[in-house]
């Protein structure tokens, strides 16, 4: 069980954090930022679900754990 948790992490998960930062645009020619005052670092509602959907999945393998020793197991 705890192979099937390493080999996700070791392999899958940087996989898929490396493939966002290959749809990165090239920054505009002469070097100026494309938006003042630098940094622009769009914080939107994909921010709010991704925290959310970890709340829940941590959530949800808290309960499973406490289920499985409340049953013995």
């Amino acid at each position: 069980m705890k192979r099937k948790y390493f080999l996700l992490a070791t392999f899958i998960l940087p996989f898929l954090t490396g493939v966002n930062s290959l749809s990165a645009q090239p920054a505009p020619p002469g070097g100026d930022p494309p938006c003042w005052p630098p940094p622009c670092i769009p914080v939107d509602n994909g921010l709010l679900v991704a925290i959310g959907a970890a709340v829940v999945f941590g959530g949800y393998f808290l309960l499973r754990t406490l289920k499985l020793r409340a049953a013995g197991k």
